[in-house]
């Protein structure tokens, strides 16, 4: 770095003096932890014409120990905290936070961190933070049909529908009889089938209902014979005894 070396009169080097005292009460006045510089670098961005590298120096200092330095600290610290209430009030406003539901434990936990620490990248934020938000994420999660049923979504309002159509078939199953009970039965059958594809039972559970079913009445298991003669047996049972009617009733979603 090159070296000048100047010689001022007593006049002109109290004039510049005078401009930097004026330099410095207004900057003390506009901010009072401004990084005042020294004479030297006063004069050197006169005489370069430039007072960038005085601002550049005092922005600077401001990041490293002034209010914005204080504020950033406490909201690293706090961050963590901003995401937990944002997740705890998401609901109360008519938002969900869901996951997904075949996650084990452990596979939840893992993505929750991964998801933090992607978070805490993308924002170039300290990793210390990846721990503490990837609990608070974790803490606010819920499992997705757990916040459909909280939401009322058109896939749970279609399960519970399912459901209560299982319901009322698996009633006709054992309130009826012969060729009618049969048929209960199937369209029961079809009802589960299609409640274990939507989610709406689990295997086990339709499994279990059928095996009831069989306990309790076994006959309508066996099939009846399909002849000339069946086929006219039913037909007289339809002719003298015509199904009950039944009243239609409005469900609610």
């Amino acid at each position: 770095m090159g070296q000048i070396t100047l010689n001022l009169k007593e006049e002109t080097l109290a004039s510049l003096r005078k401009d930097f005292d004026a330099f410095l009460r207004v900057s003390l006045k506009l901010d009072p932890q401004f990084a005042t510089p020294s004479f030297e670098d006063y004069l050197r961005a006169k005489l370069l014409d430039n007072m960038t590298p005085l601002t550049e120096h005092a922005v600077q200092r401001l990041l490293q120990g002034g209010q914005y330095a204080w504020a950033k600290r406490t909201l690293d610290k706090e961050f963590p905290e901003v995401v937990s209430i944002l997740m705890r009030q998401a609901g109360e406003f008519g938002f969900g936070f869901a996951s997904r539901p075949e996650w084990t434990p452990d596979e939840l936990s893992k993505q929750c961190r991964d998801w933090a620490a992607a978070i805490v990248s993308e924002a170039q934020g300290d990793d210390s933070l990846v721990d503490p938000l990837a609990a608070q994420i974790k803490s606010g999660v819920q499992d997705i049909q757990a916040l459909e049923e909280s939401m009322q979504t058109p896939a749970w309002r279609l399960s519970e529908s399912l459901r209560q159509r299982v319901y009322e078939a698996k009633i006709g199953c054992e309130q009826a009889s012969g060729s009618a009970a049969r048929e209960r039965l199937g369209e029961l059958r079809g009802l589960l089938r299609m409640g274990v594809t939507h989610g709406a039972f689990q295997k086990q559970e339709a499994q279990q209902i059928m095996e009831y079913l069989r306990l309790l009445k076994p006959e309508i298991f066996v099939e009846e014979p399909d002849d000339v003669f069946a086929r006219f047996a039913a037909w007289l049972r339809n002719f003298f005894m015509p199904p009950a009617r039944t009243t239609a009733r409005g469900q609610s979603h």
